[in-house]
């Protein structure tokens, strides 16, 4: 709530400013319901309570469908007079009329008289203005939208809403169509079969919600895209349905939503779905346990289940798993869920997605690190592995040097100044000279062995040795 704002009866008794440009070059040829819109979104903007500055606010107050006051701002975005920021939610910006460039196109005399008489005769219930003309020329114009193809969707306007839809809407679904390639009477043609085969699918849908009325080309659309994200009618009548029984109110937008978190999640059947809201409790649980050993707080998990924990679990991933990962972050100062998701990557490009595979890996990974601390000692050198090390090892193992070699290689190296570059150096020559046993390896020459400042830039940085911890940190550097 504001710290400060003003009484609903002193904003009753204010003033909402209007434009003399908006009056004189706007509103005559402006659509009546474009004008209301227009004219409450200028009151809203000065309301300081957000709860009466909503889409729903405005369809209850003006007595419109939430569609239509879209498209009336759809309306006024072409002219130039406000901006939509955002269709999911609906957002809106107001512009400075002054401003405003919008101006009709030049259109050759003539070039459009049969479309005018075409369209005149479709809309038979109202006579169209210049005005109107003027905008479907533009559409034509700047889309290469067919004038038979506009015709046919004016038509298919006409058809659903009556003589008295705006021409605000049947430009929003030219514009659309267009946008999606419809722009010829074939075009027009094939999305219309399409509808007319949807057209039982859609209405179970919209019965499942509860939705008596015509279904509109926007939802027609949006039930095209649940197809496309691989959907079959009886998973989203299903949803539909389910949902209905849970909220009082349920529309296309809604169910959009709930199908979009579903696509994300990989729930394509009935079953999946079952199955998850089964488990959605669990999911939770396990979400909160993870974000409290990263040592992270969210008050709703439910984006970390859909974002994250959901696809691990798809990609096979044990909960004992993910809390032990979760928990080997935390105490590597990493805990955030984004540089989690990283390192259960790696894993999965691994196959570790159990318990007993990450345990494994780790004593696998444990163990070579004990190892290498043993070639230290060896070398008289009592510090903490680092990645040099770990590098140096990773190289002998590739190249087969057999134990015998490696220790007397440290042998040799040991007391020397950087002894275990120098051992590294002894092991190369080796390998570049096929010296397989030991005593080969006495009796050769090694060539250029000394402790010259080599030209790698290693990173010499010590790393505290705390088991599996400590290794986890390293996971790109550490291989077995």
């Amino acid at each position: 709530m504001s710290f400060c704002s003003f009484s609903s009866q002193l904003i009753a008794e204010q003033y909402t400013q209007i434009d003399n440009l908006f009056i004189t070059s706007f509103m005559p040829s402006a659509p009546s319901e474009c004008v209301k819109v227009y004219l409450y979104g200028l009151l809203a903007c000065s309301v300081s309570n957000p709860m009466h500055n909503t889409i729903k606010e405005f369809s209850k107050t003006l007595g419109m469908s939430e569609e239509d006051i879209e498209s009336a701002f759809v309306y006024w975005q072409d002219k130039g007079l406000v901006q939509i920021l955002d269709t999911i939610p609906f957002e809106v910006r107001y512009l400075p009329i002054k401003n405003a460039t919008y101006k009709h196109p030049k259109i050759k005399d003539g070039k459009y008289n049969s479309f005018n008489l075409q369209a005149q005769e479709i809309i038979g219930g109202r006579m169209i203005t210049p005005n109107e003309y003027y905008e479907y020329y533009a559409v034509m114009e700047s889309l290469k939208i067919e004038p038979t193809a506009m015709l046919m969707i004016i038509k298919y306007c006409v058809d659903l809403k009556g003589d008295n839809v705006g021409y605000a809407y049947i430009l929003t679904v030219a514009k659309n169509w267009a946008n999606e390639g419809v722009t010829t009477s074939k075009g027009v043609e094939e999305k219309l079969l399409g509808y007319s085969k949807d057209s039982e699918d859609l209405s179970l849908i919209a019965r499942a919600m509860g939705i008596k009325r015509t279904i509109d080309p926007f939802e027609k659309d949006l039930y095209t895209k649940w197809k496309n994200m691989g959907f079959l009618p009886n998973l989203i009548i299903f949803v539909a349905k389910t949902q209905k029984k849970s909220k009082t109110s349920v529309n296309f937008k809604y169910l959009d939503t709930i199908l979009e978190k579903y696509y994300s999640m990989h729930l394509f059947t009935i079953e999946d779905v079952e199955q998850y809201e089964l488990n959605k409790q669990k999911l939770f649980e396990l979400a909160k346990n993870i974000c409290r050993n990263l040592g992270v707080y969210y008050e709703n998990v439910e984006p970390v289940v859909e974002n994250y924990i959901s696809t691990w679990k798809v990609m096979g991933f044990e909960d004992e798993a993910l809390l032990q990962i979760s928990t080997y972050c935390f105490k590597n100062s990493v805990r955030t869920l984004e540089y989690m998701d990283k390192q259960i990557l790696k894993f999965f490009k691994l196959g570790i997605v159990t318990v007993d595979a990450l345990n494994s890996y780790f004593n696998d990974v444990l163990d070579t690190e004990n190892k290498i601390k043993e070639i230290l000692i060896k070398l008289g050198t009592d510090r903490n592995v680092n990645n040099i090390d770990r590098e140096f090892y990773k190289n002998w193992m590739q190249m087969g040097i057999s134990d015998e070699l490696l220790d007397l290689a440290c042998e040799l190296a040991k007391g020397k100044p950087k002894a275990i570059s120098y051992a590294n150096k002894l092991i190369c020559s080796w390998h570049e000279d096929g010296v397989k046993t030991v005593k080969d390896a006495k009796e050769h020459a090694p060539k250029n062995i000394s402790n010259k400042k080599t030209t790698r830039n290693y990173d010499n940085r010590e790393y505290t040795i705390q088991e599996i911890n400590s290794l986890f940190t390293n996971l790109d550097e550490v291989e077995i």
